[in-house]
């Protein structure tokens, strides 16, 4: 049976577990020909050629030319060379992507007003993520916490990004969770979000909003039902912050 491990590996590579398959046999034998490995593997030839020829583009085989017939052998530190030559190329997207998207910003057109919609768990992630990726504070009201919408791992990586922005946060809500010491960043975290509290009398929250920049945003999660949506409009941001700084002034400090 074909190592499972292996086939993890390889896929990652962006080849198959039909590819890992003849990677293995050539690992087992010095050299093979096309006809031995189609025996051994039951795989057609014209496939096959097509799996030696993929895995002699990622470096994992070789090519070696003979008098009556061509053969193949794994070359076994392919990997180790795949690697490298993979964590070169990240390295270089790394130093060139920020200044593409820098100046793709930079050139764009104004843009106009925009709903983006999001569902599920890990449209509820994103839409978090942006939040806390603006560099701008982000006002709202608040529904319940992050650890119980996105899970508390999740959450930590929100807040921390948060700390690294130093981004300041305000919060309203109805009242505090029977456990309110919700994250592990300690004091740090403390001295950027700050919360008030508000009679669900007057004002009853069962979702949580979000005013930062020019976007407001809200989504809901209940029982398993996730959905969002981010509004992009000046206005439309402007007004909501209005109201929220009216409701923060009538809401009370812990």
């Amino acid at each position: 049976m074909i190592n499972r491990l292996l086939v993890r590996v390889i896929k990652q590579t962006g080849l198959t577990a039909k590819h890992a398959t003849v990677w293995e046999k050539l690992l087992l034998k010095p050299k093979s020909t096309p006809l031995q490995l189609s025996r051994e593997t039951k795989l057609n030839r014209s496939s096959l050629y097509r799996y030696l020829e993929d895995l002699r583009t990622k470096g994992l085989v070789e090519l070696v030319l003979g008098e009556k017939s061509s053969q193949y052998k794994a070359n076994p530190e392919g990997l180790n060379q795949y690697l490298a030559s993979e964590e070169a190329r990240v390295e270089s997207l790394k130093t060139t992507v920020p200044s593409l998207v820098s100046e793709l910003t930079r050139n764009k057109a104004i843009p106009g007003s925009e709903v983006k919609y999001y569902q599920g768990l890990e449209g509820l992630k994103q839409m978090l993520w942006n939040v806390v990726s603006a560099n701008v504070e982000f006002v709202g009201l608040g529904y319940e916490d992050w650890n119980t919408s996105v899970g508390k791992r999740f959450a930590e990586k929100l807040r921390a990004k948060n700390l690294e922005t130093k981004v300041g946060s305000r919060e309203i809500l109805n009242a505090l969770g029977k456990n309110f010491e919700f994250t592990d960043l300690g004091k740090n975290y403390g001295n950027i979000f700050k919360y008030r509290l508000i009679n669900p009398k007057i004002l009853e929250i069962k979702h949580d909003t979000y005013i930062y920049g020019d976007v407001f945003a809200y989504y809901y999660h209940y029982q398993g039902e996730y959905f969002g949506v981010e509004i992009h409009n000046v206005e439309i941001a402007r007004t909501e912050r209005q109201i929220f700084e009216i409701v923060w002034k009538m809401a009370k400090r812990s």
